[in-house]
């Protein structure tokens, strides 16, 4: 018995030494590295995406990488092939990809998958405070910053936005930009009298609201002008912007609406997925804190019946556990999912 004692007590003292030293993480005990993808920083994507992977970090002790590019067509690829985890994509954008609309996208991107559908986005024309342009048909024949070759979300806004004026963007004199940032720069250095695709949100329409001053122009919205919109943009809606909702809005001003997909891939663990949407769907008060235009990623928004992609599955059981996945929603899922 004595020399099982003195064995056990051989025993308990590294055992106790061993508890009592610091620890080192394993492989598994290390934050969860998580690929984000967006548009440049000054960008609406960028405002939200970055909020959603904070707010991940902060209660899932995550730690995530915000990879910026020029274009969604350079990180949907990426998505599908499971090199990025998550993004933010537009209904219009995700759908294009999903197909494989070309010239944008030269083959169909079937791996992309929808988490968190939000009526997020809100667009119209933007242009200065004391400009002579009162209504969008005013800007026949004007300098316009707009193009977007690279960029077929915005591209299809902004003729879906004059569109309801009955106008097309051959109606103005249009300047070729790259991005809505360097629209919006444009109208501020005075190379253009208006810029397309501008959204509330965006940190540079701060910028140049306190310098030139800023207006909104409104869209039309009678059921002909809606027609005529959804026809060049699928899923849009009419929509406003309210006082103090964005810099330059003193009144309610019509705008075009559209969906906003937090987007992952069948290639993202579907663990992960599941960590992201539960830390989100928690804390999502944290986001409206940050920026005004995260008020819109809502509990009763994230299920869209006119959804342009599938759903992650890991996604589809959280929602049903939060009952606001509807039971017609199966069939649009089985749908999409035999497109051919």
């Amino acid at each position: 018995m004595k020399a099982i004692r003195l064995q056990t007590m051989g025993l308990a003292i590294p055992i106790l030494l061993w508890l009592c030293s610091p620890v080192t993480l394993t492989a598994q005990e290390k934050p969860r590295i998580l690929r984000w993808a967006t548009w440049p920083a000054g960008s609406v994507n960028h405002v939200m995406t970055s909020a959603m992977a904070s707010v991940v970090d902060k209660y899932a002790k995550s730690s995530s990488r915000v990879a910026s590019y020029g274009a969604f067509t350079d990180y949907i690829p990426l998505m599908n092939r499971g090199e990025t985890d998550f993004g933010i994509l537009n209904a219009l954008e995700a759908w294009a990809a999903y197909q494989g609309m070309v010239p944008y996208y030269q083959e169909k991107h079937r791996n992309l998958r929808v988490i968190w559908a939000a009526p997020a986005g809100k667009v119209s024309v933007l242009v200065r405070a004391n400009a002579k342009f009162k209504k969008l048909t005013d800007l026949k024949g004007a300098t316009v910053a707009g193009g977007y070759d690279a960029h077929m979300g915005c591209r299809f806004l902004s003729e879906a936005v004059v569109a309801t004026a009955g106008l097309t963007l051959k109606d103005m004199n249009v300047m070729p930009v790259s991005s809505v940032l360097t629209g919006i720069q444009a109208l501020m250095d005075g190379r253009a009298e208006a810029a397309t695709c501008a959204s509330p949100g965006m940190p540079i329409i701060r910028e140049a609201d306190a310098r030139i001053g800023v207006r909104w122009l409104p869209v039309e919205t009678d059921p002909e002008a809606v027609k005529r919109m959804r026809k060049i943009f699928p899923g849009s809606f009419a929509d406003a912007l309210k006082s103090g909702e964005a810099p330059g809005v003193k009144e309610t001003v019509p705008v075009v609406g559209y969906h906003f997909y937090l987007s992952s891939s069948t290639k993202t663990d579907e663990s992960t997925v599941e960590q992201v949407l539960k830390t989100l769907w928690e804390h999502n008060e944290d986001l409206f804190k940050i920026n005004p235009q995260l008020k819109y990623w809502t509990h009763d928004q994230a299920v869209q019946e006119n959804v342009a992609i599938p759903y992650q599955p890991a996604a589809i059981r959280f929602l049903k556990e939060k009952k606001v996945w509807r039971p017609e929603m199966d069939k649009v899922q089985q749908e999409l999912l035999a497109t051919k």
